[in-house]
């Protein structure tokens, strides 16, 4: 949520949001001041996800089921954008990846939390972990998410965990000089 870098009354997109478990982190960050659009092309996990906002009585989140491969969301209208173990498993992750480039604001982070094959010694569990993940969640090993988000954005940190399977990536779009930001911006690390 930190590389976010939001701050109250932001507007912010949680894409394949799932059953909502950002929601919560997101309202704190945004706070009622703030929007929050949740996305995800299964509507039961929509249900979850709205319930959840229901049970929390937060009135600020739209819920939308769409396919991220052709989500259309207005050019420089987001503060940021969060995707959760979701780009890894869905068909047509460039071009969900291309959205969201385009509805950033200048300066704004895409912030990606997901999984790839493993590296270094724990890779020979790949041949197993991979069909097993494939089946149970339709995550894709094969893809590589990182190298998409290098294509479209022009600085992107990475930060790898547990054998390298897991990694926190932070898409910066390209920063306007001629618009003033609000907030300042973090320092990347390049992988």
């Amino acid at each position: 949520m930190a590389a976010l870098e939001l701050t109250a009354g932001d507007v912010v997109l949680d894409l394949a949001c799932g059953t909502g478990a950002n929601l919560g982190h997101l309202q704190g960050k945004v706070g009622t001041a703030g929007r929050i659009t949740a996305v995800d092309f299964s509507s039961g996990m929509l249900d979850a996800a709205r319930a959840q906002a229901e049970a929390n009585r937060w009135t600020n989140i739209e819920f939308r089921r769409a396919d991220a491969a052709r989500l259309e969301l207005p050019p420089e209208s987001l503060d940021g954008a969060i995707c959760t173990f979701g780009l890894s498993a869905m068909p047509g992750e460039l071009e969900a990846i291309k959205h969201m480039a385009v509805a950033l604001k200048s300066g704004a982070n895409f912030v990606v939390l997901d999984c790839k094959a493993f590296t270094g010694v724990a890779r020979i569990f790949n041949p197993i972990a991979g069909p097993v993940f494939k089946y149970g969640t339709n995550w894709d090993y094969h893809k590589d998410v990182i190298k998409g988000l290098r294509e479209v954005f022009p600085e992107v940190g990475v930060r790898e965990f547990n054998s390298g399977c897991n990694y926190l990536a932070i898409a910066k779009r390209k920063q306007d000089r001629s618009l003033a930001r609000r907030k300042p911006t973090n320092q990347m690390v390049q992988e």
